[in-house]
Order: C-alpha cells, then sequence, then structure tokens
C-alpha cells in the first residue's frame, strides 16, 4: 500500500515533467541497431552532442529526485496496512541518465538518445518478491538536430528478476508513450551491470521498432538504499556505493634541476599567475593549472626557486640552464610551493650554476643580479639526490584499489616522466574530478598515503591559499581516503578559489545507517543544516593537483 501511493506520486511527478517538456514531434525509426560494436563507435564519435542534450534535463532529473526522497520519507513516517515496526520494507533505488546512439541497418547514426531513470526495488519482510517501480524519460533527436520528441516508460510489471553475479535482471512489461498515445503491456528487459551501466531493452513489436532491436543505454550514476543495504536475491545484504574509474594512471612530464650540486626532478602542475601557467603548459605539453588562490601563499610556507633569463642555453622554463632549488625533501626548509626569484648574468662569463650557494657566490661577486618575484609555482619533488617519492608494489589498479601503499606507478627519467595514481572524487557542482598526491603537512597522513611529509605547508590551513576538501568518516562504503564514500573538494580548476592545497575537512554521518551518497557541496551544507552530517577541520593540508584523465 505504501509503495504503490509511493509509485503514483513518483508517476505523477514525471508526468507533470513531461507535460511541461517539449512537444513530441516524432518520426518513427524504421531501421535498428545491427551490433554493440557499432553502438559503442557511433557513441564515441557523438559523446559531445549526447552529453548537450543531457544537460537541459538536469532540472527535471532533481525533481525525480526530490519525488524520490519525499516517497522515501513517507515510507518511514506512514502505517496505513498497520505494518509492525520491523515489517517496513527495506529498499534499494537506483538512478541515473540515458546516453546512446542508434544505429540504423546500415550502421550509420540514426538517433542520439538521452535522459534519465529511476529504478526502485522494495522488498517488506512478510514477503516473498520484491516490489519494482521503473520510470524514464528519453529524449530522442537525429544527428542533424531534427525530430526532436520525448518519450517515457512507466507501470513496469515485473514477470522475473534475477542477479547473476554483478548484473541484475528485471523483465516484464511497461508503459511507452507515443505520439499516438501510450502502449501499455510492451515487453522490457532492464539490466543493471556492476552498478555502473543500464540496459533497456524495448520490444520492438509494441512500439513499432521505434528504440531498434538492441537494448538503449546508459550509465548508474545513484545508488541509494535503506539502512545501507541493497538486495542480494531476494536477500539484504551490505553493499557499498558503486563508483567505476575511482583509480586510473596519469603520466606527467618530469623537469629536471638542480639542488645543491645534484640533480633533482620534478613536476610542474600549477601556477599563480595565468601567462606562467600558459606558458609552463606549452613548454611542458601538460596542463599547468592556474591557480590564484597560491599567491595568498604566506611567506613562512614558501621555498625559492631560480629561474634563469639569460645565460647559457638550456632546458630552463626560459630557454636557459636549468632552474636551481633551495632544498629537497627532507630538508627542514623543504616545500613544493616555490617562489620564483629570476636569476640575470651580467657582464660575466655565464657558467652553469648548480647550488644556492653558488648563486649567491655569484651575487656577491657581481656577476649575476636577483629578483624575486610575486610568483608562486607547485613543483612537487619526485626524484632526489638520496631520496624519491615510494613506487607502488602492487601497479595494478582497480576499483577498488586504496590509497595506501604508494602514489606512483613509475618513474621513466629516460622518458622524463613520473605516472602517478589519479583518484576520482567530485567537484562542488557535482561533476567528476581527478586528482594526484605528492604530500601532507602531518607525518602520520603522509606515511598512510605514501607521500612526503611537508611540514610546512600546514602554514596555509587557515589562509585564503588552501581550499577545503570534505574526506567522510563513515557512512557509505567506497574508495574515499578513509574506506567511504569519494570525497567532494570545495573549487575546481577555473575557479578563483582554486588551489591544490586541500585542507582537509572531516564529515561524520550522525547516522552511519542512513548516510547518504554526496556529490556537491551544496548537499553537503544542506545535510549539516539539517543535523545529519557534522564537519571539522582536521589539521591537515595534503597536496592534491587536480590533472586530466585519458
Amino acid at each position: 500500500m505504501i509503495w504503490n501511493e509511493f509509485g503514483h506520486h513518483l508517476e505523477k511527478c514525471i508526468l507533470y515533467i513531461v507535460r511541461n517538456s517539449s512537444s513530441m514531434n516524432t518520426k518513427r525509426n524504421e531501421s535498428a541497431m545491427k551490433s554493440s560494436t557499432g553502438l559503442v563507435a557511433a557513441f564515441l564519435l557523438l559523446a559531445a552532442p549526447v552529453f548537450v542534450l543531457v544537460q537541459p534535463l538536469q532540472s527535471a532529473f532533481a525533481a525525480m529526485e526530490d519525488a524520490m526522497m519525499e516517497g522515501d520519507d513517507k515510507m518511514a513516517m506512514k502505517d496505513k496496512d498497520s505494518m509492525m515496526m520491523e515489517d517496513k520494507p527495506k529498499y534499494h533505488a537506483f538512478r541515473g541518465q540515458i546516453s546512446n546512439v542508434q544505429l540504423s541497418n546500415t550502421g550509420e547514426p540514426e538517433w542520439i538518445q538521452s535522459g534519465i531513470w529511476v529504478l526502485r526495488m522494495s522488498q517488506s519482510e512478510t514477503s516473498a518478491e520484491p516490489s519494482f517501480s521503473f520510470i524514464s524519460r528519453i529524449a530522442m533527436v537525429r544527428p542533424d538536430g531534427t525530430s526532436s520528441h520525448t518519450h517515457t516508460v512507466t507501470n513496469l510489471a515485473v514477470s522475473q528478476h534475477s542477479i547473476e553475479g554483478t548484473t541484475h535482471t528485471v523483465q516484464g512489461t511497461a508503459t511507452v508513450a507515443l505520439p499516438d498515445g501510450p502502449a501499455s503491456g510492451v515487453p522490457v528487459v532492464i539490466r543493471i551491470v556492476n552498478d555502473a551501466v543500464i540496459a533497456v531493452w524495448i520490444g520492438p513489436e509494441g512500439v513499432n521498432g521505434h528504440f531498434g532491436d538492441d537494448p538503449v543505454y546508459g550509465t548508474v550514476s545513484k545508488l541509494r538504499a535503506s539502512g545501507g543495504q541493497m538486495m542480494d536475491g531476494g536477500q539484504m545484504m551490505e553493499k557499498p556505493e558503486k563508483l567505476t574509474r575511482t583509480n586510473v594512471p596519469v603520466t606527467i612530464p618530469l623537469t629536471r634541476g638542480f639542488v645543491d650540486g645534484n640533480e633533482v626532478f620534478y613536476i610542474s602542475t600549477e601556477a599563480s599567475d595565468r601567462d606562467l601557467a600558459s606558458h609552463l603548459t606549452n613548454l611542458t605539453g601538460f596542463n599547468v593549472a592556474y591557480s590564484p588562490a597560491l599567491a595568498n601563499t604566506p611567506a613562512s610556507a614558501l621555498a625559492n626557486i631560480y629561474a634563469f633569463t639569460n645565460g647559457i642555453a638550456g632546458p630552463g622554463p626560459l630557454g636557459f640552464q636549468p632552474n636551481v632549488a633551495d632544498s629537497q625533501p627532507g630538508d627542514p626548509e623543504y616545500s613544493p610551493l616555490w617562489n620564483v626569484i629570476m636569476v640575470e648574468w651580467q657582464q660575466a662569463t655565464p657558467r652553469e650554476l648548480t647550488s644556492e650557494e653558488d648563486i649567491l657566490a655569484a651575487l656577491q661577486a657581481g656577476e649575476v643580479t636577483l629578483t624575486r618575484t610575486e610568483l608562486v609555482v607547485n613543483c612537487a619533488f619526485v626524484e632526489w639526490e638520496g631520496g624519491s617519492l615510494p613506487v607502488r608494489q602492487d601497479k595494478t589498479l582497480t576499483d577498488d584499489t586504496g590509497y595506501g601503499g604508494g602514489q606512483v606507478l613509475e618513474i621513466d627519467k629516460e622518458n622524463m616522466t613520473v605516472t602517478f595514481v589519479a583518484h576520482r572524487g567530485f567537484a562542488p557542482d557535482g561533476s567528476t574530478i581527478y586528482y594526484i598526491a605528492t604530500d601532507a603537512s602531518v607525518k602520520e597522513v603522509a606515511d598512510a598515503l605514501g607521500v612526503i611529509h611537508v611540514n610546512k605547508t600546514g602554514s596555509t590551513l587557515q589562509t585564503g591559499s588552501s581550499s577545503d576538501l570534505w574526506v567522510f568518516t563513515n557512512g557509505i562504503s567506497g574508495t574515499g581516503p578513509m574506506g567511504f564514500q569519494a570525497s567532494i573538494a570545495g573549487s575546481n580548476i577555473g575557479d578563483a578559489g582554486y588551489s591544490p592545497l586541500w585542507r582537509i575537512i572531516a564529515a561524520t554521518w550522525a547516522d552511519a545507517d542512513r548516510a547518504e551518497f554526496l556529490t556537491t557541496a551544496r548537499q553537503i551544507s544542506d545535510a549539516i543544516s539539517g543535523g545529519k552530517l557534522s564537519t571539522e577541520i582536521a589539521g591537515v593540508v595534503v597536496n592534491c593537483p587536480f590533472v586530466q584523465v585519458a
């Protein structure tokens, strides 16, 4: 009874969305897709148009989610059937986006399909079989931008469901909205694969072949369960929120420099000046991000790096000899945050200088002049005299790979590259970001991550040079640093407040069993306001530059 009321409520919500969306100006697709290989290839070719098409649906998606959450509250509070407290139904809800290209019988793109969907399973302890509800809105448009229209799929009646490995399959019939009116009793098969992909097969005979012979594919973006549970063959079991591509390799170019007469190798990831960031990007072929927040770095967190504006030609950033730093990891004055000092040769014959001591001696002799700039760059050392960032022993990356054991997969000085583990997280708006980790201001944290301990960066904690990163300490299991859901950043590249120096904010659920999977800064704020989540500054700064991954 409660489930039926929720289903009616959600159905009314989506019907409202459909009635207020663009009119259904449709043409039938008289051809079917012929192969999954062709579908994947076409999707890759047309990924950008599909993404554009999905964007207007986000407000509708939010409305569907709001309806689901309201339904959850009703299920938790109402007792129309006089159910005993322990017999209240447990549920598991999936949601996501439709992202598909339907091919003609010649293998050409026929329709671009996008949209949103919600699948919900609910089970009472007094019922042997779960109940299901599925609602989807599928927008379709020709590759030339014509014949745009929308369908809905509702009223799922399940005849069979099963779980084989990581694949959930639901078979039955549904109602599909068509231009000439709704088609009821249409055969459907819905598969959730590895909690990451959805495939919806809509029986061609019930809709005049409009969706082709192959499934409409999409992605799973969120899972939600009562009490942190999910269904497994009709039984309830603990199940973590599942993300894919949570750990991926990213290769970054190395730059050679000098410290105390020895070679060092470092990466450049951010600069406080836009022109410098652009210059370093062009020089290295790697995206060096503009981070205006780094200009706020206190002097106590900085080290010195010397860049030559003339003299001996070489691989330095200005076309001359390599840069010289004043310290390396293990030295108390070391920091990956470098204040740039320009070195210019005067009348003396230029020679290669390989230490701060050499430079200061040349200054004393009147051979060079030094000009301290306001430029700050984030250039973490990878290898130096007597040490390097720890290299992982186990180089196999999976979606379950933990943070410990090191952040580097390979240091290749022959090809002047280093390969890091890039970790998946969320930007403030919920979009996916990836970041690497190079150092931390607290030794215990640095040791746990397998990075360098840099005490000096701790002085950025309460300044505008660092930015918030919410790390979850309990709740839904996942691939975050503490073994729970992925972290959420307080800024992103392009924001005025973006910084690779992450002020770790510990986020703790008041009731871990009722934890929700969050993806945005707004959701965190709302959870805090609602008394569901508490946060506390952890007292550690971790250097985690955002990176682009393939």
